[in-house]
């Protein structure tokens, strides 16, 4: 029996119907080009129709339509399906360094930032993917920003492996040295590990010494806050049963437990990125964990829901 596909945007037919969609949203000059036809489509791809439309809309060497076409990947990014095939094997490096070319150009001309377009927008890129991409992707290499935005979200395995391949040390470290304050702050609270890697390697790099004192010294506050915190969260760790916690509803869980989180994210001068921080650290047991916590930190109404806890801590 013949391999039947689940839409005809994988035939000839199907692809010259997606560049008709194009050309009358062109026509039309709408910024949502017939969502209620194209969105159907993207749902109901199969694996196979979508690295083939793909490969089409590359090889036919049109720009503006790579352009819409990555246009449509970006607005629906949400879809579990299209995240699961770009984090295939199969959507090639380069393909992939095209969309966050496209995507970064698009974003930026909107004023989000690197941080805000990694988080919102390309969140669902695997860190495997993301790994290659450092170290593939000239446009990333270059883009030192973007590099350490990138970096931030590996863990340390990841870290390891990439500053045993990385090549040229010192050049990252001066890039990095040079960062805005407030770009080099939000490095630091977004990955600490991260951070104290680059300090080691300029302790040990003999062009970056009389530099690094200076470092030291200029942010001694924000090294020594996080050196506390990571304490806090390994010690948070050594005591915290996750699989109980995580098979008990939320009325049911260690309140103190949770003030715990709340006084520790109370230590960053921003709780909004010190709960993504903490998230990054996998502290929180679920997503429901995650945004009590945020509201007892932002929501003046919330600020003291867990107060009555918190002579809890030390024992």
């Amino acid at each position: 029996m013949a391999d039947e596909h689940t839409n005809d945007i994988f035939t000839e037919a199907g692809f010259s119907k997606f560049q008709l969609f194009y050309v009358e949203a062109m026509m039309n000059d709408s910024s949502f080009p017939c969502l209620n036809r194209v969105r159907p489509l993207f749902e109901r791809m199969s694996l196979d129709e979508f690295i083939t439309l793909t490969e089409k809309v590359i090889n036919v060497d049109d720009y503006d339509l790579s352009q819409q076409f990555f246009y449509f990947l970006i607005l629906f990014r949400d879809m579990k399906n299209i995240q699961e095939y770009m984090n295939s094997e199969r959507f090639t490096i380069g393909i992939l360094e095209r969309f966050i070319i496209f995507t970064f150009v698009y974003c930026n001309l909107h004023d989000n930032t690197a941080e805000n377009i990694m988080d919102e927008v390309l969140f669902f890129i695997s860190r495997e993917r993301l790994f290659e991409l450092t170290l593939k992707s000239k446009y990333i290499q270059n883009d030192k920003l973007l590099l350490f935005v990138i970096l931030s979200r590996f863990d340390v395995p990841l870290l390891d492996k990439y500053f045993l391949q990385v090549r040229n040390v010192t050049e990252l470290i001066n890039y990095f040295l040079k960062l805005p304050e407030d770009v080099l702050r939000g490095v630091i609270s977004r990955n600490y590990h991260l951070f104290k890697y680059i300090l080691l390697l300029m302790s040990e790099s003999e062009s970056t010494q009389q530099v690094s004192a200076e470092f030291f010294e200029k942010y001694k506050k924000d090294i020594n806050l996080f050196s506390r915190l990571n304490d806090m969260i390994r010690k948070y760790r050594e005591t915290t049963d996750y699989e109980k916690e995580r098979s008990l509803p939320f009325n049911s869980r260690d309140m103190s437990r949770i003030s715990l989180i709340v006084s520790m994210v109370k230590e960053m001068s921003d709780p909004v990125k010190a709960v993504e921080y903490f998230d990054g650290e996998h502290i929180f047991i679920d997503e429901m964990e995650k945004k009590i916590v945020l509201s007892a930190v932002t929501d003046p109404m919330m600020k003291n829901i867990f107060s009555k806890y918190d002579s809890n801590h030390g024992k």
